[in-house]
This record gives structure tokens, C-alpha cells and sequence, in this order.
């Protein structure tokens, strides 16, 4: 995948081998020699790369060295475990994304081999978020000649919701509610497709109705054959994920193809702003939110 995303982008790669610090010094030089191998391969077929062996943690040896390199993209491979599993057993991948605002490629076991990105996914909502996975997405399909996929889901409203606040049977289920949600989506995405559109891009459009945004987002990718997905992610961890959820954890662990993953930082709420004020400030006490 990585050299997919270099030969659509003209980069360079860096080789990062990360040994524990209760090696000797032959799994050094052991990890060195495998690399090299690696880049030797790499170089042959037209592609940079330099080799980097570090010691230490690895989720804080790998952010350290992509600030060194000012790199644009890490690419990395996670084992998808969820839930409390996740939580006590630790993820690579998580600690990375945690600490570092670099845009993070997630490879997971048993997906698509993808030599080429010719098509990319990108979920989008109206949100900041989803606006931010459009931007990265755009600029690779600028880069790649990829096509991109707008998909919108739309999560039916459950009459059991309904009746959970109904008195006397006295509530109204209006029966149009999910189908101008739906339509409503259309227009936001075929709106965002025209404008890309303009610009030179080749994109289609998709809204679908599901329960279920991450198997949605999942099951599309599969059937459309999508080579890459792109998305936003406020980077929960630990057992605040395991508790809260997150659609791109979902995606990540359900898809069958390379998620890209980009961090937002979560909304500041009134008092935690408050808290980092100029308590000398004359300034009134207001907070910027979702922009």
C-alpha cells in the first residue's frame, strides 16, 4: 500500500524498524540488514527510500522520527482488536494516532492487496470532520487521477424511539421523517460532487439507510471494490474507546481495504476554555465550536 501511495505521489520513503530495548545488538544489526533488503527492492523498481533502525517504544520511536523526516503520511499495519481487548492490550497504531497530527494509513490483515489507488471513499456528514477526510482525499485524487466515492449514511429513526416517549399513544411518527433525511443527503452530497466536478475530479455519489454507519461505510467499500478509505477520527483510547465506540475504529477493524485516518481534535467545551484563560483578561468568556 505504501508503495502504491508513492508512486501516485512522487514520495520518498522512510523504512523504520523499531527494536525493543532489551535487544543486543545483533537484532540491530538484523533489522538493519532486512530493511536494506527492502529499499533495495524499492530502489529497483524506481522509488526512494532510506532505512532508519531505532530502539525504544515504538509508538513514540515512530512519531519521533516522522517529526524528524517532516513526514506527510504514516503507513502502518494494525492487528484490529476491540473493545476491553483493546483497551488492556494496547494498540501500536492507537499510541501513534494518539500522539501524532500526521495522517495515519492503517493496513489490516486479510485486506485487498492494492498496488494502485484508482478509487477512494470518503464518508462525509456536513461535519468538520468529514470536511477534513474531503480535503486529504481530494489531494490524492489530484495527485493519483483516482475517482472518488461520496457516501452519506443516513440512520433510520426507530419506532421504538418513538414509543419510548409516547403517552397514551398519543405520538406522532411522522412517515416521511427517513425519506427527506435521505433526499436531503442526496442534495448535500450530488451539491459537493458538482463542485469537484468543476474542478477537473472524477466523482460519484452514493446515500444509503443504514443502522449501522461503520458496517455501511464496510459493506459499500466491498461491494464497490473502493481501494482506499479516507476519514476523520477524534482518537479515543483506551477504555474511553472501549466504552464510547468510534465509527473509524469500526471501519478499521470491518473493512476489507486500507483505512486512512485523520485526527480532529474533539470540540472545546465553555469550561475547559475557561480554564486556559487569562484570568486577567477583559475579554468575554466565548468558545468557537465546530468549525
Amino acid at each position: 500500500m505504501a508503495r502504491a501511495m508513492a508512486r501516485a505521489t512522487g514520495a520518498t520513503f522512510t523504512l523504520l524498524r523499531v527494536v525493543p530495548t532489551d535487544k543486543d545488538e545483533h537484532a540491530t544489526r538484523h533489522a538493519q540488514h532486512d530493511l536494506d533488503g527492502i529499499a533495495a527492492e524499492l530502489t529497483a523498481g524506481g522509488l526512494s527510500a532510506n532505512t532508519v533502525v531505532r530502539t525504544g517504544d515504538p509508538a513514540q520511536q515512530i512519531v519521533e522520527q516522522a517529526r524528524a523526516d517532516g513526514t506527510d503520511l504514516i503507513v502502518m499495519r494494525t492487528h484490529g482488536r476491540a473493545g476491553l481487548t483493546r483497551a488492556v492490550l494496547g494498540s501500536v497504531a492507537e499510541r501513534v494516532l494518539e500522539l501524532s497530527p500526521i495522517p495515519l494509513l492503517l493496513v489490516r490483515r486479510g485486506d485487498r492487496y492494492v498496488s494502485q489507488v484508482k478509487s477512494v471513499l470518503v464518508p462525509v456528514d456536513g461535519s468538520p470532520g468529514g470536511a477534513l477526510a474531503l480535503g486529504a482525499a481530494v489531494g490524492l485524487a489530484e495527485a493519483s487521477g483516482a475517482s472518488l466515492r461520496l457516501l452519506e449514511v443516513v440512520v433510520p429513526i426507530p419506532t421504538y424511539i418513538y414509543g419510548a416517549y409516547a403517552y397514551n399513544g398519543a405520538t406522532f411518527v411522522d412517515p416521511a421523517w427517513d425519506e427527506e433525511a435521505r433526499v436531503s443527503a442526496q442534495t448535500y452530497v450530488d451539491g459537493l460532487a458538482a463542485r469537484l466536478r468543476s474542478g477537473g475530479l472524477t466523482v460519484e455519489t452514493e446515500v444509503c439507510m443504514a443502522s449501522s454507519v461503520a458496517g455501511a461505510i464496510a459493506d459499500i467499500a466491498e461491494a464497490r471494490g473502493i481501494d482506499l478509505i479516507v476519514m476523520s477520527t477524534e482518537a479515543l483510547t483506551g477504555a474511553a474507546r472501549a466504552v464510547l465506540g468510534s465509527v473509524a475504529d469500526a471501519v478499521v477493524r470491518a473493512a476489507r481495504c486500507p483505512v486512512l485516518l485523520l485526527r480532529r481534535e474533539p470540540p472545546r467545551v465553555a469550561h475547559e476554555a475557561n480554564a486556559t484563560a487569562d484570568p486577567h483578561s477583559r475579554e468575554p468568556d466565548l468558545v468557537a465550536v465546530g468549525t
